[in-house]
C-alpha cells in the first residue's frame, strides 16, 4: 500500500478482532515510527507496550473508574452515564496498547511524539492492523502511582497513546471538512 492509500483509507478501529499482533510486527511498527522527523534530533520518545486483552481489559476498568470520579464526570451527566456503564472499554477490547511517551522536557517533545504515532498509525493501516488514539487513557497513565504500577519511567510523560490490533470492522472514508488555507 503506497502512502497516500493509507492516509486516505487510516481510520479509528473500535472493534478488534482476538488475533494477536506479534513482537516483531509491533517493532517494525515501531521502527517506521523513529523515522518522524524530530526538533533537534533529539527524538524525545521511548514505547511502552502492553499486551493481552485480558490484561487491557483490566487496565481499561481502572481507566473508567478513574474517568467516573474525574471533575468533568462530575460536572457532566452525559459523560458520568458514559464512564459508569460498566461494559465502557476505552481500549475497545484490542490486544495491544501503545503508550507513547516524551522522554524529554523540550519544547517540541510532545508534538515529535505525536509525528511518531502518526507514523505508527500509517504504517499500521498498510500493515492490514487498526489503531485507535486513545486520549481518556492519558490522565490516567501519568498518574504518577499509575506509572510506577504499570511499569512506566517516573522521567518519562505519557502523550499518545494508542490501541493495535487487526480491524473487526473497517469504516469507510468519512467527508472532511475543507481545509482552511490563506494564501499570502
Amino acid at each position: 500500500m503506497d502512502v497516500m492509500t493509507a492516509i486516505f483509507e487510516r481510520r479509528a478501529i473500535r472493534a478488534f478482532t482476538a488475533d494477536p499482533v506479534t513482537r516483531s510486527r509491533i517493532e517494525s511498527l515501531i521502527e517506521a515510527s523513529v523515522q518522524a522527523p524530530s526538533a533537534r534530533d533529539l527524538e524525545p520518545w521511548a514505547f511502552v507496550v502492553f499486551e493481552g486483552r485480558d490484561r487491557l481489559k483490566r487496565m481499561a476498568e481502572e481507566v473508567r473508574e478513574f474517568l467516573l470520579a474525574s471533575p468533568a464526570a462530575q460536572a457532566s451527566p452525559e459523560l458520568r452515564a458514559r464512564f459508569s456503564d460498566p461494559g465502557f472499554d476505552v481500549f475497545y477490547g484490542a490486544p495491544v496498547l501503545v503508550v507513547i511517551c516524551a522522554t524529554s522536557g523540550e519544547s517540541q517533545a510532545a508534538e515529535d511524539c505525536c509525528l511518531a504515532a502518526q507514523n505508527f498509525m500509517l504504517a499500521a493501516r498498510a500493515a492490514g492492523l487498526g489503531t485507535c488514539p486513545i486520549g481518556l487513557a492519558r490522565p490516567w497513565l501519568s498518574q504518577p502511582s499509575t506509572k510506577e504500577k504499570l511499569g512506566i519511567p517516573a522521567g518519562q510523560v505519557p502523550v499518545f497513546p494508542l490501541v493495535l490490533g487487526r480491524p473487526d470492522e473497517q469504516p469507510g472514508r468519512r467527508p472532511r471538512r475543507p481545509a482552511a488555507i490563506v494564501w499570502r
